[in-house]
C-alpha cells in the first residue's frame, strides 16, 4: 500500500493495472526506424510487456511478442532467417510476420506445426521515423495511430533525435513539455526570459471530439544559441509556441526550434511510471542544422526537466482536480487531467 491509500481506496497496484489496460488501447512507438535495418531484431518494452521487433530482408517491420511459446525464451535475443522470418536462438523455431510458426527443425518433415507453437503478433506501422504498436486488435483500439501531416507534406526535413529513459509517468512527461510557466525559472540557460515570469493568460480550445486540446503561447524568448555579449546578456526575440496535444500521448509543438519548425513527442510508457521517450523535429527544407549542436541544445533543455518530473510526488498524475493547487496559467494541466479522466485512466 503507497503512501497515498487509504483503507477502502484503490492501490497503486491497481491504479497501475488500470493505466496499462487502458493505455494499451493506443499506439506507441517502441523504436526508431533507423534502428531496425533490414535483417535486425530490436528488444522493446512497453506497458510491461517485452516485444521483439525486427525488419525482414524486404525491409518491412514486424513485431511479437518476445516471449517464445516454446520454453519462454525473449525472441528478441534470435535473428533474422533468411526467409526474413524470426529465428528464435535457444531451438531455431523460427515465425514470420504474423506470429505464425512456419518450422520447427527438432520435428520431422511430415509433422504438422501445432497452432499453439505461435507467438503473439502485433499490429505496427511506421510514421515520422519511428516503428509504432498497438497491443490489441483494431476493433479494440480507442484511437487510430497518432499522426503528424508535417512529417509527410514533403516540405520539410525530419531530426528524430535520441532516445531518453524517464522514470516517470508519461502523464507527467507530456504536462511538463506543455508547461509554459517554468520557461523562465528553469531554462533561463538556454532559451528561458528570467524577466518573464510572470504568464500572460492563455486560452485553451478543444476538438468537437473531445482528443485534441491546443493553445497558442506568445513568449519572449532568449536565444540559446547566442554567445553572451560584455554584460553577459543575451538577445531575445518574439516567438510563438503552437501546442498541439493529441490524448492521451502525443504533442506538436510549433515554432519552438525557430519560424516553421513543429517538434512532436511521443512519450511511451514502459510501465505505469517509467517513460520512454521519442521526439523528432521537422525543419522547413533549406534549413541548415548541426545536427550534433541541437541534440546538445536539447539535451540541455531535457536534462532539467527530466530531473525534476522524475522527482514529482505523487509519481501518478492526479486526475482529481481538488489534489493539487491549480492557477490561470495551469489551464493546459487542467483540461489534460480532466480529459483524462473522462477518458477513464483512474484518478
Amino acid at each position: 500500500m503507497d503512501e497515498r491509500t487509504l483503507p477502502g481506496e484503490t492501490s497503486a497496484v491497481d491504479r497501475d493495472s488500470r493505466f496499462c489496460e487502458l493505455a494499451a488501447r493506443f499506439w506507441h512507438p517502441v523504436a526508431r526506424s533507423v534502428d531496425v535495418a533490414p535483417g535486425d531484431v530490436l528488444g522493446a518494452r512497453l506497458l510491461e510487456r517485452d516485444l521483439a521487433v525486427w525488419r525482414d530482408l524486404d525491409g518491412k517491420v514486424h513485431a511479437v511478442d518476445a516471449r517464445c511459446p516454446h520454453r519462454g525464451t525473449n525472441l528478441a535475443q534470435g535473428d533474422v532467417a533468411g526467409d526474413g522470418c524470426l529465428r528464435c536462438p535457444y531451438h531455431g523455431w523460427r515465425f514470420d510476420g504474423r506470429g505464425s510458426c512456419v518450422a520447427i527443425p527438432q520435428l520431422p518433415p511430415e509433422r504438422s506445426i501445432p497452432g499453439q507453437a505461435d507467438a503473439t503478433p502485433l499490429r505496427v506501422s511506421e510514421h515520422a521515423g519511428l516503428v509504432w504498436t498497438c497491443l490489441v486488435d483494431e476493433d479494440e483500439q480507442l484511437r487510430p495511430r497518432p499522426t503528424w501531416p508535417v512529417t509527410e507534406a514533403g516540405t520539410h526535413c525530419l531530426h528524430v533525435g535520441t532516445v531518453y529513459d524517464w522514470e516517470a509517468q508519461a502523464f507527467r512527461q507530456v504536462e511538463n513539455f506543455c508547461d509554459v510557466a517554468h520557461f523562465s525559472v528553469l531554462h533561463t540557460d538556454t532559451f528561458g526570459n528570467p524577466g518573464l515570469t510572470v504568464v500572460d493568460p492563455y486560452q485553451v480550445e478543444q476538438s468537437d471530439d473531445g482528443w485534441r486540446l491546443s493553445f497558442d503561447f506568445p513568449y519572449t524568448s532568449i536565444d540559446p544559441t547566442a554567445t553572451p555579449d560584455a554584460s553577459g546578456e543575451r538577445p531575445a526575440f518574439d516567438m510563438v509556441f503552437e501546442y498541439r496535444l493529441e490524448l492521451p500521448f502525443t504533442v506538436a509543438l510549433g515554432g519552438a526550434s525557430g519560424p516553421g519548425s513543429v517538434m512532436c513527442i511521443a512519450p511511451s510508457p514502459v510501465a505505469a511510471t517509467r517513460t520512454r521517450l521519442y521526439w523528432l523535429c521537422a525543419f522547413p527544407s533549406g534549413v541548415d542544422i548541426d545536427p550534433d549542436d541541437y541534440e546538445e541544445l536539447e539535451a540541455r533543455i531535457w536534462s532539467p526537466d527530466r530531473a525534476i518530473v522524475e522527482q514529482q510526488r505523487p509519481e501518478r498524475l492526479p486526475l482529481d482536480l481538488l489534489e493539487e493547487l491549480h492557477l490561470p496559467f495551469d489551464r493546459l494541466a487542467v483540461a489534460y487531467r480532466r480529459r483524462l479522466a473522462e477518458i477513464g485512466f483512474p484518478i
